[in-house]
């Protein structure tokens, strides 16, 4: 075998083992994007939905209801009278509780 012989079985020999590393890198790229949208899809799947951002439809108000409606709820973190009271009238409503039926014993900003 003469030295012409040997760089092109070399040269060769390298080609193929280039190639079949190129393939084996495009099987595993191949592999992973699967793998990724299988996870995507799952992870959507399992995912809670999200509360979008809507308008709060507040029932008709009884203004004529009369009750007690003081009490004293500890309110810590800066939180003012209008949040104070806002706070109450979306648990009010969200929980279906007259407002002189409830009763917050304290509230914390985080």
């Amino acid at each position: 075998m003469s030295v012409a012989d040997k760089l092109l079985l070399g040269a060769n020999t390298a080609m193929i083992g280039m190639g079949i590393v190129f393939m084996v890198l495009v099987v595993l790229w191949a592999i992973i994007a699967a793998e990724s949208k299988l996870i995507s899809v799952f992870s959507e799947r399992l995912k809670k939905p999200e509360i979008a951002d809507k308008p709060a439809y507040l029932k008709e108000a009884d203004l004529e209801r009369k009750g007690i409606t003081s009490g004293e709820c500890v309110v810590t973190g800066g939180v003012d009278d209008e949040t104070l009271a806002l706070i109450m009238t979306v648990v009010s409503n969200s929980a279906d509780i007259s407002l002189n039926r409830l009763q917050l014993r304290s509230i914390k900003a985080l």
